[in-house]
Formats: structure tokens, C-alpha cells, sequence
């Protein structure tokens, strides 16, 4: 159906497809369309979990390539933001899920399937999006470590019961929301009539979210017009830069980083 409706539309974005199903939908589509097809609940939250975490790690001076990090559940967000971090940080994400093909993906993107336990006890920085509110015990975790429990409405462990337990930061779904991702790609691709998404988009992405995020703070404003117009020209010019535009545009009078912003993605 996707594919069929396709010739009337100049981008696609796919929502709350389940896994495992999302990944062979977004592959199947993508072969049969010439525009880009893009599922925001992985490589939206993907990008916006990025970004939430590089601003974690600057504020705490964390060095994010010598953290062991663990991401608990592989579905359409777990496994696209432990693709997204290994790429960023070329290290292996470390991972826990109860589906044995799930941990069979991540294994074949690169991780290292643990168990729930494992995982605890080794990492540095959790990412949770299993869906199971309290998965996560106060006595699991580890002084120092980075909680993001994602999943809402009810986190796998609410961020005060994990600072409490000694968590240096901890952060839930409510805080970290792929609508900071969405509207800002799609335009970015529609402006510049894209034909397809590439990585190098959600790299761009998560950049202009940490680059505008203000001081002390994991992320910025939603609400903010002027974060998803950076965004949206972010991914045209990279859209541009790599040969996927249909359309040339002149984004001298579009929104522009602050200079000090600029390369504010970590030095990675």
C-alpha cells in the first residue's frame, strides 16, 4: 500500500510499526520507492537519543568513546540508536533483549548480546526502551552510571528512584522525545526533494540538537520553531553535500548555528 500511494507523495515517514516487522516494511518499501522512506520510531529516536546523551556526557565531562554502554531491549528504537552510537563511537553497544533474533541483529550490526544482569553490572551509560515499567531495580544499578529509561508512559525505573540509587544522570521518555527529530527532517527533505535518506542526515540531526541545546540542560525545547528550522536546513544542505537533492537550494538566509556551536557533537 505504501509503495502504491507513493507517486503521490515526495517523502514517507512510517509510525508504530512493531518489530520485528519495521525493519523488513522500511527495507521492502525503500527498494520498490524513489523517495525517501524513513521510520521515526527508530532513526528519530535514534538521532534525539544521540544528541540527549553527547549533552549528557559534555555536561558531566564524560568521555562517551571510553564508556561501556548498554542498550536493554532491540527493538525499532533499542537496536537503531546502538546502530547510531556505534557508528558515532566505533565501539560495540552491548545488549539485552528477550528475543532471541533480536539479539541475533545486534549481533550482526556488531554488538554484544548479554543478559539483562550483564548488562547492568558492565556499562557505563544504560539506554532502556523495553516497554516494561520498573524493569529496572534501584539495587541494579551502578554509582555513576547514565540511566535513560525511555520507555512512556511509566519508565523502566523512574529517573529519581535511579539518582537516588546513585545514577549520575537519569532521564525518561518524557524528556527525550523523537518530536524534536520529525518535523525538521521531513521538511529538511522535502525542501530539497531528496531521494533518499542517508545516515549522514541523522548525524546532521543530533549535531544541530546539541549544538542548540542551552547549558545544563539534555536537550532543547520542543515548543522552539527555530530548533526544527535549523534542522530541516541542516538536512537539506547535507542532503546537497552528498548528491541526493533534486532541487539546488540557497540556504545563505536559512537559520544558522551559532559559531560557537559549531563541531559541538562531541569532537567525534
Amino acid at each position: 500500500t505504501v509503495a502504491n500511494i507513493s507517486p503521490g507523495y515526495d517523502a514517507i515517514q512510517l509510525e508504530d510499526i512493531a518489530s520485528p516487522r519495521c525493519f523488513d516494511v522500511e527495507r521492502l518499501v525503500t527498494e520498490r520507492v524513489d523517495i525517501p522512506v524513513f521510520h521515526d520510531d527508530q532513526v528519530g529516536t535514534a538521532a534525539v537519543v544521540v544528541a540527549a546523551l553527547l549533552n549528557a556526557c559534555q555536561r558531566e565531562g564524560i568521555d562517551i568513546a571510553r564508556q561501556r554502554i548498554g542498550s536493554i531491549g532491540l527493538g525499532a528504537a533499542g537496536l537503531a540508536t546502538a546502530k547510531a552510537l556505534m557508528q558515532l563511537t566505533g565501539n560495540p553497544i552491548f545488549g539485552a533483549d528477550l528475543s532471541p533474533d533480536a539479539l541475533q541483529r545486534l549481533k550482526d550490526a556488531g554488538g554484544r548480546p548479554f543478559d539483562l544482569e550483564e548488562v547492568m553490572g558492565v556499562c557505563d551509560i544504560i539506554l532502556a526502551t523495553t516497554g516494561v515499567a520498573g524493569l529496572i531495580k534501584p539495587s541494579m544499578v551502578r554509582r555513576g552510571q547514565v540511566i535513560f529509561a525511555l520507555s512512556n508512559p511509566r519508565p523502566e525505573i523512574d529517573p529519581e528512584e535511579a539518582e537516588k540509587a546513585g545514577a549520575r544522570v537519569a532521564a525518561s521518555g518524557a524528556a527525550i522525545n523523537n518530536l524534536l527529530c520529525y518535523p525538521g527532517l521531513c521538511r529538511g527533505l522535502l525542501d530539497v526533494r531528496a531521494t533518499t535518506t542517508i545516515p549522514e542526515m541523522y548525524r546532521a540531526v543530533s549535531e544541530t540538537l546539541v549544538a542548540c541545546t542551552d547549558e545544563g540542560s539534555l536537550l532543547p525545547s520542543a515548543l522552539d520553531r527555530d530548533v526544527h528550522a535549523l534542522v530541516a536546513a541542516a538536512v537539506s544542505r547535507t542532503a546537497m553535500d552528498h548528491g541526493v537533492a533534486r532541487r539546488e537550494l540557497d540556504l545563505s538566509d536559512a537559520p544558522q548555528l551559532p559559531v560557537a556551536a559549531v563541531g559541538a557533537y562531541g569532537g567525534l
